[in-house]
């Protein structure tokens, strides 16, 4: 009866293994959602990457909201909204992407601790909503 229990708690230890391990360096990570808003003086998410030139793309989640004296709209075209990166141990600072599609990839990033920065155009009014932080 031991070795049946034994063995049975083996192979679903190998299983639950197996499951976590397929993949491995190809599959995309996602940290937490982050909820952010252009011009209020914060970092708008903070991640961490562990991937020695790892690939990070930061997307954007809809809706957002454009928010100024006369209401708030919701937000569809992008084009005035970009976003950076800035490593917390180093101070250095990529310079803006725009989003295509509601996506900026930042290629080829050293391995830290990276805040995301994200800004808007628009003349009066601020930007929130949330965003994805993806490894690839």
């Amino acid at each position: 009866m031991m070795k049946k229990v034994y063995s049975l708690v083996s192979i679903v230890m190998m299983a639950v293994l197996a499951i976590t391990t397929i993949g491995g360096s190809t599959a995309q990570a996602s940290v937490p959602r982050f909820s952010f808003q252009t011009e209020d003086g914060k970092w708008d998410g903070e991640v961490g990457n562990p991937n020695k030139l790892a690939d990070i793309e930061i997307d954007l989640v809809s809706p957002l909201s454009l928010k100024t004296a006369s209401g708030t709209t919701s937000l569809s075209n992008y084009s005035k909204l970009s976003v950076r990166l800035r490593n917390a141990n180093t101070g250095a600072t990529t310079s803006y992407h725009t989003f295509t599609d509601g996506k900026a990839l930042f290629t080829s990033m050293k391995t830290g601790r990276y805040y995301v920065d994200i800004k808007d155009s628009f003349a009066n009014g601020y930007v929130s909503g949330k965003l994805d932080v993806v490894f690839k």
